[in-house]
């Protein structure tokens, strides 16, 4: 028999099923000796004091707690905890001089450690028993899942779902944290899906059933856009459509097109993109393949972060690699490849004016960071693009702007913070910058100007190669009342918007850089399903037909599903 610190084996644990009963401790022998008295002691007191003293006496002992010496605690039932642990948890209960109470002190503290270690279904009990030879049992009911149902789920599968869940299996001792952890990756699989745990007792004695109530909706999301985002040389409207499926095959893959033309030109302006995006299997990587055919000037057209400018087609990929984060941040990794065919130029500002095709593949790798704390919500990226001799033709890249390297390369970067203020007003900061050192195609090139660039000037206004671009937003509280429950979202603000950029190597005629800045009010509003933008920008520096003062509106129309 092992010893701890003089006493006998402290816990002694038997791994069998546990007994449903439950009761209290039953009555217990103890050896209480008796004082001592020397023989010579003589009584002075009166007979009827001594029998009021015996009397007393007598009272005393039936109401004081029996005591007696505890040798050995003894688990029943325990498959979760080590016996050490166990042994640590009863150790201060054991000795000479306990009582009932010191027993329920153990019982409540294993069960405590229970709690601690993550099973919250757990219960110790005392079953009824005689103490012999100072030796305890204490009973271990482990909550085990009888049975797992999921209800309420109309468009994703139920299979998958109980796959995703395995601390909740049938036969299991629910772990809180795996339960917490595993809930947490389904209820961020899809925004279309929430899922609910509810835990009730089993039909059987010491057992439980769990049910996941799913509430969902129908994965299938699109939108019609009317805007005012054109560039210089085109009219005024943009008409945008989107749709949208995020649960094909039932793995959460999303494929989603969308279609963008002008509609008081419609030959000025053609735009199709479709993107597919998928996970890699329990990862947490994703994988999203896309296409755009653009046959415009304009920026407008997009998939994912990628913007396009001029008249040809892309084709690539990225890989979302997120890292290992916490509650307070999350962080990931974005590698990316692009086959890029451009037939024409650009009119734009800044931009190269030759107009030779081109066909290259640019790579990209990324890191963004994103942190919470309180109220605030700050966003960091950095990455860079870069091209390979090998792959890219250096005749065209010299053809399409004479110092430009088929082997370029280019740093880019952001930051965002949003953060309260005071009276329900809220700040937004943006920063964002380019930096390479050679000249790049206009494709490459940074642009400024726009909507989500400085308001006030047209889209894509400027191109430069080198970059600086802030801007600064003071959104006002909640502009409606508490009757308006339809109103998701409605604010006003103030903003400040600027650029800078340079042109490398520009030549005699091109200017070697361009300055963009303003400030202006804007609005926005949620309600329903309809999603409306509003900004005047007043535009303090002159940029080519955009003079100063001229104040341009910049509006966004959408209905969402």
């Amino acid at each position: 028999m092992s010893l701890l610190l003089g006493f006998p084996l402290l816990v002694y644990t038997e791994s069998i099923c546990a007994e449903s009963a439950i009761s209290d401790a039953g009555s217990s022998e103890n050896a209480v000796k008796k004082p001592d008295v020397h023989s010579d002691t003589v009584s002075t007191k009166s007979s009827d004091q001594d029998k009021r003293d015996r009397r007393s006496t007598a009272t005393k002992t039936k109401t004081a707690a029996p005591v007696m010496n505890i040798q050995e605690y003894r688990v029943r039932g325990n498959t979760l905890l080590e016996q050490t642990r166990l042994e640590r948890i009863v150790y201060p209960f054991l000795g000479p001089n306990k009582t009932i109470k010191d027993i329920e002190q153990a019982r409540a503290a294993l069960e405590a450690e229970y709690r601690n270690a993550g099973y919250p279904t757990v219960l110790v009990d005392i079953p009824e028993q005689k103490v012999v030879d100072g030796v305890v049992r204490l009973r271990v009911t482990e909550g085990r899942v009888e049975r797992l149902r999921i209800t309420g789920s109309h468009y994703f599968l139920l299979s998958r779902i109980r796959k995703e869940v395995p601390a909740l299996r049938r036969g299991s001792v629910p772990h809180l944290p795996d339960v917490k952890k595993e809930m947490a990756i389904l209820n961020q699989e899809s925004p279309d899906r929430s899922i609910t745990p509810i835990m009730r007792p089993g039909r059987e004695p010491g057992t439980m059933e769990v049910e996941l109530k799913v509430k969902d909706k129908l994965p299938l999301h699109g939108s019609l856009e009317v805007n005012g985002r054109n560039t210089e040389s085109t009219t005024r409207t943009r008409a945008v459509g989107t749709l949208r499926y995020d649960n094909l095959w039932q793995r959460f893959h999303s494929l989603s097109l969308q279609y963008q033309t002008s509609p008081e030109k419609t030959d000025e302006v053609k735009v199709v993109a479709a993107t597919y995006v998928f996970p890699l299997q329990d990862s947490g990587i994703r994988v999203a393949l896309y296409g755009v055919r653009s046959d415009s000037n304009t920026d407008i057209a997009s998939a994912g972060a990628l913007n396009v400018v001029g008249i040809g087609d892309i084709f690539g990929g990225r890989v979302i690699m997120p890292l290992q984060g916490n509650r307070n941040y999350f962080h990931s990794l974005t590698y990316g490849v692009d086959y890029k065919s451009f037939k024409e130029g650009l009119n734009l500002v800044g931009a190269d004016t030759l107009n030779t095709p081109i066909a290259y593949y640019p790579f990209s790798l990324r890191y963004d960071l994103t942190r919470r704390s309180l109220r605030v919500i700050t966003s960091y990226g950095i990455g860079t693009t870069f091209g390979l001799r090998g792959l890219n033709d250096q005749v065209e890249f010299n053809n399409k702007r004479i110092f430009s390297k088929a082997n370029f390369i280019y740093l880019s970067g952001d930051i965002q913070r949003r953060f309260p203020i005071k009276a329900g007003f809220r700040g937004k900061l943006k920063v964002s910058f380019q930096y390479t050192d050679s000249p790049l195609i206009s494709n490459e090139q940074f642009t400024a100007g726009g909507a989500e660039s400085v308001r006030g000037y047209y889209e894509s206004q400027a191109l430069g190669d080198n970059a600086l671009q802030a801007s600064f937003e003071l959104h006002t509280p909640y502009l409606g009342t508490k009757s308006w429950k339809s109103m998701k979202d409605f604010y006003g603000l103030w903003f400040v918007d600027a650029a800078k950029l340079w042109v490398l190597e520009a030549l005699p005629d091109q200017a070697r850089g361009y300055e963009l800045f303003s400030s202006g009010l804007g609005m926005r509003l949620k309600s329903g399903h309809m999603n409306i933008a509003m900004d005047a920008g007043y535009p303090f520096k002159a940029v080519s037909t955009v003079k100063k003062g001229d104040v341009r509106v910049h509006f966004r129309l959408a209905y969402e599903f």
